[in-house]
Parts: structure tokens; C-alpha cells; sequence
């Protein structure tokens, strides 16, 4: 029997996440049924389950996966010139995180993940490592924006809430939220007329 390539493996499990991504961003994750996913992917289900065990699998994959694209932008911008400014970090964020799926409905796959971590644990952990690595390389970011020692420890965690606000105010709800540039600068003002 001839030997199957690497590519060949790792071409057919982007297939079934590709798949798979569809469905949960459509569905929901609880709503979507495995046969489903073999119809998607056009695959047998001998096939799927060669690569994966479970729809908890296949969605667990998914969500170690998902952050990656968000981390290349940012360390790309690690040495670009002039240095990200804060809102320009913010939005690099959101329009890495809403394009790093092959699918309209990726906000809806994010909150997804979001939920999931409130119960499973491996789901939360995943989301638990991803945000220490999006702390560290935002970290790098500020130290390039304010230099002379202005971050602190809880600098960059500061800025992963101002994002994780804004990303639910303009992505998620779809509220009537003005730019970022503007909510950074309006927050700004606040915090320096309250503090």
C-alpha cells in the first residue's frame, strides 16, 4: 500500500477544520451534528474520524488555532516604523481575529470559544495560554510605543480589556460605537478627569 504524503495529511485535516468551522460558525457548536461535518467536508465518516475522535476534538483544534494569525500580524509589527499606536494596535487585532477563518460568521466562532471556556476545561486553558502569549508580544509592542520604562506589568493587560471591550462593542453587538481611535482618546479623557 503506498505511503501517504504529510501534505496529503495535513491538506485533509485543514479540510475537516475548514468544515467544521463552517458548520459552528452556521450552527452554533451544540446544534451542529457530526454527519454534518462529513457533508461539509465531503467526507466519509471513517475519514473524519481517522483525524479526530469528536466534534469536541475538532472544535478544541480549532480554537488552538485560531489566535495564530493575530500573532504573526502582531510580531510583524514588532519592527515596523513608525510604531503601532494604540488604536492601530487594537484594530490590527480585531481584522486579524475577524479574517483568520474562512468564514462571515467568525465573531460568532470566537464567542463560541469564549463560552466553551467557561466549561471545558482544555478549552480554557487553550484560551488561557493564547491570551498570556497575546500579553507577552502586546507588551513588546508598548515598550516600542512608550519607552523610558512607562510599561508596567498590568500595562498590557490593560490594553487586552480596552480591546476585548471594543471587539464586543463593534464586532459582536454591533452597538452604534464610534472608531477606535475615538473610544481610545474618549477613555482617555475620562480616566484623566476621574483619577
Amino acid at each position: 500500500m503506498p505511503r501517504v504524503s504529510q501534505e496529503h495529511l495535513d491538506a485533509r485535516r485543514r479540510q475537516i477544520l475548514d468544515a467544521a468551522t463552517l458548520c459552528f460558525a452556521r450552527n452554533g457548536f451544540h446544534a451542529t451534528t457530526m454527519p454534518e461535518i462529513f457533508a461539509e467536508a465531503g467526507l466519509s465518516a471513517g475519514a473524519v474520524y481517522r483525524y479526530f475522535p469528536s466534534k469536541q476534538a475538532i472544535f478544541e483544534s480549532l480554537v488552538g488555532t485560531g489566535m495564530h494569525p493575530v500573532f504573526v500580524a502582531l510580531r510583524d509589527a514588532e519592527t515596523s516604523e513608525p510604531p503601532l499606536t494604540v488604536p492601530e494596535i487594537i484594530d490590527l487585532i480585531h481584522r486579524e481575529m475577524t479574517t483568520s477563518f474562512d468564514t462571515a460568521d467568525t465573531t460568532s466562532l470566537i464567542v463560541q470559544f469564549w463560552a466553551e471556556a467557561m466549561r471545558v476545561p482544555q478549552v480554557r486553558d487553550s484560551q488561557s495560554d493564547g491570551m498570556l502569549e497575546l500579553h507577552d508580544v502586546l507588551s513588546a509592542l508598548l515598550r516600542r510605543l512608550l519607552p523610558d520604562g512607562q510599561v508596567g506589568a498590568d500595562t498590557a493587560w490593560a490594553l487586552i480589556a480596552l480591546s476585548l471591550g471594543a471587539f464586543i462593542s463593534q464586532t459582536v453587538l454591533k452597538t452604534n460605537t464610534p472608531p477606535t481611535a475615538t473610544l481610545v482618546s474618549e477613555l482617555r479623557s475620562l480616566l484623566s478627569n476621574t483619577s
